[in-house]
């Protein structure tokens, strides 16, 4: 068998597959390999092949004419069935009809952003060419990937680490985890995560392999793995796992609660603070296990007890003030310190004030301060630009 001529040959049905030319110019450009051969015997075992799959009914071969009628000059498809058939390979289209065999009836009730993604990669696996950076002969693992996002938006990962989801929907602990990066592109097509990052988007969606440390600090009873305990004196803060809190209960008249987007801002802020509110890292984006704790806060709380959010001026801390906010059905949430003004003010991007627009036009929190942004000319900042302050003390703008 001659490799030269093979890869002549999968490139050209490739290149039909693509819906391009059904013809190969043999010269320097398109057919390399022909002209690696070094010696007359390689040429015409290289020949033979291809003369072979002629005689099969895929392909013609086209030669020069007089004193070239020794050089192959052209090879030109008949039927891409028979010369896949045989090469013994697949066609990409037969592929991406093995995957939509499998999916086509789960995506049925499927959100229209996964349909559309669906079908854009769908057309692309017909045509021989990458979705989401898997080609289509990859029928498995292209299958699993649309199989994970559709359990997702279904939430039927609720409650469960990564790789026990895995096991449940794959019967493979890993099979998630492998697929990470190539579902946060799928995952992107949803446009309430388009803007999140890989980190971001699994840590809001709860896809990890464990819910992250809860860091909490405040008087307040835990009833925790079923044992009560009084956190109020363990200082600066405790570090608990949170889908292990069951219920809680606060200690005399707490002023305030505080999430904390960044975890430098929340040490100091414990550390710095000296009063009866409740304080939470949120870790960036909160984990499902974590919006949970703050649901339950809400509900165990008094109403006077005001509730704020302290993070990030820009476009990624509004997102997870409004994530915050969502989150709550007894209390408004506050913005703390995210509309300073620095003596060096940085200014947002054309892109980033493009985005504020869009969320100013949202009611509650995230449209208000998006709005107040914009309107003093705000630009971004990192909250541990920022000093501490309790927030019965500062002035509330937003």
């Amino acid at each position: 068998m001659s490799e030269e001529a093979r890869i002549l040959l999968l490139k050209l049905l490739a290149q039909a597959d693509r819906g391009g030319k059904e013809t190969l110019p043999i010269n320097e450009r398109s057919a390399r390999h022909y002209y690696t051969l070094s010696g007359v015997a390689e040429r015409d075992a290289l020949h033979a092949y291809l003369e072979n799959a002629a005689k099969a009914g895929g392909l013609t071969l086209e030669w020069g004419k007089g004193s070239e009628a020794q050089d192959l000059k052209r090879l030109r498809l008949i039927d891409a069935d028979r010369l896949a058939a045989w090469l013994g390979v697949t066609r990409a289209a037969s592929h991406a009809e093995q995957i939509d065999r499998a999916l086509a009836t789960q995506l049925v009730s499927a959100s229209p952003w996964l349909k559309d993604a669906y079908s854009h990669a769908l057309g692309q696996w017909r045509l021989g060419k990458l979705a989401f950076r898997l080609p289509a002969s990859d029928v498995s693992p292209a299958t699993d990937l649309f199989r994970i996002a559709i359990s997702v938006c279904n939430n039927e990962h609720a409650n469960l680490d990564l790789r026990r989801f895995s096991v449940r929907l794959l019967g493979d602990s890993k099979a998630v985890e492998n697929l990470q990066g190539k579902l946060a592109d799928l995952l992107r097509n949803n446009p309430e995560w388009s803007q999140l990052g890989n980190a971001e988007l699994f840590r809001l969606l709860g896809l990890e392999k464990f819910p992250p440390a809860l860091f909490i600090k405040g008087p307040l009873i835990i009833d925790y793995a079923g044992q009560n305990w009084n956190i109020s004196a363990l200082q600066p803060f405790v570090g608990l796992s949170p889908d292990q809190v069951r219920n809680v209960r606060a200690l005399g008249d707490i002023p305030y609660l505080m999430t904390v987007e960044n975890l430098a801002s929340f040490q100091r802020h414990v550390r710095e603070i000296d009063d009866d509110g409740v304080v939470i890292y949120t870790a960036g984006f909160p984990a499902p296990a974590l919006v949970k704790l703050i649901q339950l806060l809400d509900r165990r709380l008094p109403h006077a007890c005001e509730f704020f959010h302290w993070g990030d001026r820009d476009v990624g801390g509004l997102r997870i003030l409004s994530k915050v906010s969502e989150s709550l059905a007894m209390h408004s949430l506050n913005s703390h310190l995210m509309d300073s003004r620095r003596d060096d003010e940085l200014v947002f991007s054309d892109v980033d004030r493009r985005q504020l627009e869009r969320h100013a036009s949202s009611s509650g929190v995230e449209g208000r301060v998006a709005r107040h942004w914009l309107k003093e000319n705000l630009g971004p900042m990192e909250q541990e630009a920022t000093n501490p302050q309790s927030p019965r003390l500062s002035e509330r703008v937003c």
